[in-house]
């Protein structure tokens, strides 16, 4: 009777041992697709303002690192600044919109409320050394 305890112990441990060898499939992110839109788009284009919007829609529009983001561009008539609304993905997004209006319109006459959704606990973790 002794042999049995043995041999179910042995049964177990080769069965734990399968199951450990078993090839696990790989964790995939999903993918996630946005719909095909402008980067920036204009509150209003009419106005005496209206082509200068336009032409800033337009850099927006251009700029490749701006993918997947959503701005809105608007003049206030009373002190011609540049607004810009929205959201983009990471801060850096949000300050190139910025940066690219900035060049368009002048120093000091851009305000940017872009909303990034970007988190910090998104952030990866930083490296360690390796000893």
């Amino acid at each position: 009777m002794k042999t049995l305890p043995h041999a179910i112990a042995a049964a177990l441990a080769f069965g734990a041992s399968i199951a450990i060898a078993q090839p696990t499939a790989p964790v995939t992110q999903p993918q996630i697709d946005f719909v095909s839109e402008p980067t920036a788009s204009a509150a209003k284009l009419d106005g005496p303002d209206a082509e200068f919007v336009k032409s800033i829609v337009e850099s927006l529009n251009a700029e490749p690192s701006l993918k997947n983001t959503k701005i809105t561009v608007q003049t206030e008539q009373d002190t011609g600044n540049v607004i810009l609304t929205g959201a983009t993905m990471t801060p850096d997004q949000a300050k190139k919109a910025g940066e690219i209006v900035t060049a368009q319109a002048g120093a000091g006459k851009v305000v940017n409320a872009i909303q990034s959704d970007w988190h910090p606990s998104q952030a990866l973790p930083a490296p360690t050394a390796q000893g």
